[in-house]
């Protein structure tokens, strides 16, 4: 069993008994208990539970409750965020653009980060707010109601000011030919502005949109420095992108 989906097997006994313990989920899930056991480092790490002596219990004591982090792994969504967390690193300055994969990652960092966090996402806001240690920096401009996201040259101008350390680009469509591509002219504009002013770059895409295209283009996949979907890396869908030296997680 992969790792992300023992993390939604271990949340969502969790959440059945408010208790778990190392050696039954050794037995439940049929790997050792040092496995386990760094399995409950990771997910105690994310902020999603609270490891005890022999095992874990619901962590009472986020900036987010419990059940506010978006139901314990169900969506697919929430497994890429849990993937991509590992390249989110304390001091570090993000851009966080549209998409709902980006507001999973948001509601599951952990509660001790600490970011500088530049985004036109205004769905992400009320989450961001409630980590003490997130400094937010909100781009100005026109409001696009269709993705909940601030567009237009005042927020390509702000984002020229900053070099991020990372960008989380939201991902309508990516294929190793036509490359990364957007729904709205507007939003693929200010994703280029945002890729050019960060050192590196990751497409938080579910599957289905790999292999799928859409009017606007971003850039090519070689642009990229991560794609990170739900599926296991070792798909055979994603070597193609491989082959263009993009990392899959």
């Amino acid at each position: 069993m992969v790792k992300e989906k023992r993390f939604a097997y271990i949340l969502e006994r969790l959440r059945d008994s408010n208790e778990v313990g190392f050696a039954q989920l050794s037995s439940e899930l049929e790997v050792s208990e040092d496995t386990v056991r760094r399995d409950i480092d990771a997910l105690n790490n994310s902020g999603l539970l609270l490891k005890i002596r022999g095992g874990a219990i619901p962590r009472s004591h986020n900036p987010l409750s419990f059940k506010e982090r978006i139901g314990y792994l169900k969506d697919d969504k929430e497994v890429i965020a849990l993937k991509a967390q590992s390249l989110v690193k304390n001091g570090q300055t993000v851009f966080l653009d549209g998409g709902t994969s980006v507001f999973t990652l948001v509601s599951l960092l952990p509660a001790d980060i600490k970011l500088t966090v530049i985004t036109n996402n205004t769905a992400i806001i009320p989450a961001l707010s409630a980590y003490n240690g997130i400094k937010l920096i909100i781009l100005g401009g026109t409001y696009l109601k269709e993705s909940e996201t601030i567009v237009g040259l005042q927020a390509i101008r702000m984002v020229e000011n900053f070099q991020a350390d990372l960008y989380m680009m939201g991902i309508c469509a990516l294929d190793t030919e036509r490359g990364v591509t957007a729904s709205y002219l507007e939003e693929a504009e200010l994703k280029q502005t945002m890729l050019a002013h960060s050192a590196t770059a990751v497409a938080l895409s579910t599957f289905e949109k790999v292999g799928t295209f859409e009017l606007y283009r971003v850039c090519p996949i070689e642009s990229l420095d991560y794609i990170v979907t739900e599926v296991d890396s070792t798909d055979k869908k994603f070597e193609g992108f491989k082959r263009l030296g993009v990392k899959v997680l």
